[in-house]
C-alpha cells in the first residue's frame, strides 16, 4: 500500500483510539452515577484499562514507534472485551460503539503494518537471488 493509504489508516486509528479513550473515561462517571452492577470494580477497571490502552496506542502511533502494531493488536482485544461487557450491562451504547470502532481501526492498522512488513521481506528475498546470479557471473 502507498504511504498515503498508510498515513490515512494511521490517522483514522489515532482518531478512533482518542475517541474511545474519551468515551471510556466519560463512561466511568456515567457508570458510577448509575450504581449497581455498572459501578462494580470489574466494570470500572475494564473502562480504565480500555482508556489506558487506547491512550498508549495513540501515543505510540503518533511517534511511529515500532511497537505500535503490537499495542494496536492488544488495544483491539481490550476494546472487544470492553464493548462486550458494556453491551451486557446496557445503557452504555456510546461506549460499545466507540470500542467497536476502535477495535476495527486497530485491526486495520495491524493489517497495514503486517502487509508492509511482508512486502519488505518479499523484496529482500527477490534481491538475494539476483545478487547470487551477479556473483556467479563475476566468477
Amino acid at each position: 500500500m502507498d504511504s498515503t493509504g498508510e498515513e490515512g489508516a494511521l490517522a483514522a486509528c489515532i482518531a478512533a483510539c482518542n475517541e474511545c479513550n474519551q468515551i471510556c473515561l466519560q463512561s466511568i462517571e456515567h457508570c458510577l452515577a448509575l450504581g449497581g452492577s455498572h459501578a462494580e470494580p470489574g466494570q470500572i477497571t475494564m473502562l480504565m484499562t480500555c482508556a489506558s490502552v487506547c491512550r498508549t496506542a495513540t501515543e505510540l502511533m503518533s511517534i511511529k514507534s515500532e511497537w505500535h502494531p503490537t499495542v494496536c493488536d492488544l488495544c483491539a482485544q481490550v476494546c472487544d472485551e470492553c464493548a462486550d461487557q458494556c453491551e451486557e450491562l446496557g445503557d452504555t451504547d456510546d461506549c460499545v460503539t466507540a470500542c467497536q470502532d476502535c477495535a476495527d481501526a486497530c485491526r486495520e492498522m495491524v493489517g497495514e503494518s503486517v502487509d508492509l512488513g511482508e512486502e519488505a521481506e518479499d523484496d529482500e528475498e527477490e534481491e538475494e537471488p539476483d545478487e547470487l546470479v551477479t556473483q556467479e557471473r563475476l566468477n
